[in-house]
């Protein structure tokens, strides 16, 4: 298929108004996330507990800061902690760093909630300073504009990613290009939150979710709401 979007870049697109907190439900939510900005991610976590307070019995969130060291052990055990993890959660959060667009294992924990019929938003992270630097950096690119829904001649829906392909490898001159996901290969369910394309089609996953920047609209009150929004999307 041709391609769609240009490389990624640090432009966000317009940011959907904040969910009234005090229609919230409390949920269990997914944080999907680079490790590489595990530090910014730690200040999601700690404003999260603070409304959320984690015991052995009612686990408010999971995230995906086990995966790193279980890498060792193959795809398949990858995946499958993945799909424990995801297992019990009404949503997934994607916090968006600056590299989290082109991490594999985040692409996967996106799929899932596709995959699953989970509700899935995201919530930048570069404006909170730096832990070294003490300073924001540029918003990254929003990875559900690189997932998208593909409708077959047949009916039935798939999982596509849009790539990057290197068609001369002396030059590494290449192209975007969407094609089949393949770290999930099989139909899925079409989500309730996008608009159904034609066939041959793909329909981004960004085109139905929220996207939304958690300093400067005030994440640490709102994230619950957010989260609650896209569960109720997806009738969770």
């Amino acid at each position: 298929m041709s391609n769609l979007f240009g490389p990624p870049n640090s432009l966000l697109g317009a940011l959907l108004q904040s969910t009234n907190s005090n229609q919230t439900t409390k949920r269990k939510a997914f944080f999907s996330f680079d490790y590489d900005d595990v530090m910014r991610v730690n200040n999601v976590r700690q404003a999260w507990k603070i409304d959320h307070p984690d015991n052995a019995l009612m686990r408010s969130f999971y995230d995906s800061s086990l995966w790193e060291s279980r890498k060792a052990e193959g795809d398949d055990a990858v995946k499958r902690l993945i799909r424990d993890g995801v297992q019990y959660t009404s949503a997934i959060c994607v916090l968006v760093g600056t590299n989290t667009w082109s991490r594999r294992w985040v692409k996967y924990e996106i799929a899932r909630a596709v995959i699953d019929g989970r509700g899935l938003l995201a919530v930048h992270v570069n404006g909170l300073n730096h832990h070294v630097r003490r300073a924001p950096d540029p918003l990254g690119f929003n990875p559900l504009q690189l997932l998208g829904v593909y409708k077959h001649a047949n009916g039935s829906f798939y999982l596509y990613e849009n790539r990057w392909v290197v068609l001369n490898l002396l030059t590494q001159q290449g192209e975007w290009q969407w094609l089949p996901y393949q770290d999930y290969t099989q139909a899925v369910t079409f989500p309730a939150y996008l608009r159904e394309p034609d066939a041959g089609r793909i329909r981004l996953l960004s085109d139905g979710t929220s996207a939304y920047d958690y300093v400067a609209q005030d994440g640490h009150k709102n994230t619950g709401a957010w989260i609650d929004a896209a569960a109720k999307q997806v009738g969770r």
